[in-house]
């Protein structure tokens, strides 16, 4: 029994220890931000690449992207300022600066932060759009109207720990009822 124990002890021992390590190892990929919690607070954001250590079973560990991410706007009608109603296409280039702000602001969640970058371009589109007159929307497809967009909600981002890098629209065109007239 004694020499049983023997080798015993030390493989449980051995097991353990491999538990407790594999619990308090992180790895932060080139491309991510690690989020370190601590009852649910967050205690640490590690934003370099490699291995890092937490205390096992107190702490938890979360990841969120930091390259640029591609929100894709749903097909939108706009009414210009001479009455003519067009449909907006467009997309919103976008990425996470301050991961703690961010969580705090938006839960952490893309797609609250989807919804949010909806909810603004989506008004500074119809804004922008609504003070046309439809042939400057057309003519404006060169950059002109996307730079009108990011100008007019520019600083509200900065409140939710991410940047909007570039708004494009890919198609401005007539409703279908209207392409026949």
């Amino acid at each position: 029994m004694s020499k049983t124990l023997k080798i015993l002890i030390p493989i449980v021992c051995a097991v353990l220890l491999i538990i407790v390590l594999a619990g308090s190892l992180v790895v932060t990929q080139a491309n991510e931000y690690t989020i370190i919690r601590q009852f649910g607070a967050v205690v640490r954001i590690i934003d370099q690449p490699g291995l890092s250590l937490k205390t096992p079973f107190v702490q938890s560990a979360s990841t969120l992207p930091k390259t640029e991410m591609l929100y894709d706007l749903a097909v939108s009608d706009v009414i210009t300022s001479d009455k003519k109603s067009m449909v907006a296409d467009s997309f919103v280039l976008w990425r996470i600066d301050d991961p703690l702000l961010f969580i705090k602001t938006l839960s952490g969640n893309i797609a609250n932060a989807e919804y949010r970058i909806d909810t603004i371009v989506y008004n500074s589109l119809k804004t922008v759009i609504s003070s046309m007159k439809q042939e400057a929307v057309i003519s404006g497809r060169d950059g002109e109207l996307a730079a009108a967009i990011m100008e007019n909600f520019e600083q509200n981002f900065d409140d939710y720990g991410l940047t909007v890098l570039a708004i494009e629209t890919k198609r401005i065109d007539l409703p279908d009822e209207n392409k026949a007239a």
